[in-house]
Order: structure tokens, then C-alpha cells, then sequence
């Protein structure tokens, strides 16, 4: 039975591509691992980026989609419910591109308001600085996902570039009666 095991050891080392099993050395010694997660997901995500593969192209002859989700708060940090929530835009934006479309799923921060003021004063961090803080290090955690985010569309709440446009959308509102 012991020769059995290592032939078959030796067959499955033979007939898969290194990095993504764990493989038994030989009977009687520890598991040794070889799929090495950070190096492949490493490398992918940087060839990725470089390709920039998920920026979308408004010239594109394909029909455009538009995939949302939900803009995390900066007032703490990432936990695996932001991934409950994200992934299925996710992969719903992955369906429709591998349908043919041209997807558009920004990824941004709802940095603006209460809950990351209160979260900057609790430790004694000026609130700009607090959040700027948040979004970078809950732009790497996400950058890990792997996820396909068009980065280059990236919206943060607290920035005049995006909230301008707030502020103005209210004032056409209010001045129409609406607000």
C-alpha cells in the first residue's frame, strides 16, 4: 500500500502544473506546500494593472454596462462583510464582460460625514487626515481582492472633485422645488 501511495504522489507531482497543490513528498515526511498565494497573486495583479485590464474604453464598439456597488465607509476598516456585499457585483460585472460588454464597476469611498468624523475624533486624529489614512489602506486591502475595479474611475466623497458635483445637484434641485 505504501508503494502505491508514493507512485501515486509521483504521477500527480508529473501531471500538475507546479504552485497550485499541496503535494506530499514522500511517505513519513511533512506536507510540502506549494502553492505560494502571495507570488501568484502577486504577479497576476501586477499584470493586470500593467495591462490595465479593467479600465474601460468609452471608444469601445461593445455595448456599455454600468456595475455599482456599494462605496465602503472610511471610518474603520475592511472586513469580510465589505466582500459579502462586493463580490456579487463582482462577479455579476465579470458575466457581463464575459458577454461582450464594456463594463464600467468603479470602486470609490463614502469617506463624507458623520461616521469618519466621529471614528477621527474617538482617536484624536484630525478628520482629513484620518480618512486619507482609511482610504489608502483600504485601497490596498481591495487591491488584493483582485477584483475588477476600473481604478482609474475612483471616487472619494470627501474630495471637492466629487462633492462639488453634490453641492450642485441640490442647488438644481432646490431651486426647482424639489428640495
Amino acid at each position: 500500500m505504501v508503494h502505491d501511495s508514493q507512485s501515486f504522489v509521483k504521477k500527480l507531482v508529473a501531471s500538475k502544473a507546479e504552485g497550485f497543490y499541496v503535494i506530499i513528498s514522500c511517505v513519513g515526511r511533512k506536507m510540502t506546500p506549494k502553492y505560494r498565494h502571495q507570488d501568484i497573486e502577486n504577479k497576476w495583479q501586477a499584470k493586470w494593472e500593467a495591462d490595465r485590464l479593467y479600465q474601460v474604453h468609452e471608444s469601445s464598439e461593445r455595448t456599455k454596462w454600468y456595475a455599482l456597488t456599494m462605496f465602503p465607509y472610511t471610518s474603520g476598516d475592511l472586513h469580510i462583510g465589505h466582500w459579502y456585499a462586493m463580490a456579487p457585483s463582482d462577479v455579476h460585472a465579470r458575466f457581463k464582460r464575459m458577454q461582450g460588454y464594456n463594463v464600467l464597476h468603479p470602486m470609490g469611498f463614502d469617506a463624507f460625514g458623520l461616521p469618519a468624523e466621529n471614528a477621527a475624533i474617538k482617536e484624536s486624529i484630525h478628520p482629513y487626515t484620518w480618512t486619507m489614512q482609511n482610504v489608502e489602506y483600504m485601497r490596498r486591502q481591495l487591491r488584493t481582492l483582485g477584483a475588477m475595479y476600473d481604478w482609474s474611475r475612483e471616487l472619494v466623497s470627501c474630495l471637492p472633485d466629487y462633492y462639488r458635483w453634490t453641492q450642485w445637484f441640490f442647488l438644481k434641485f432646490y431651486e426647482s422645488g424639489l428640495a
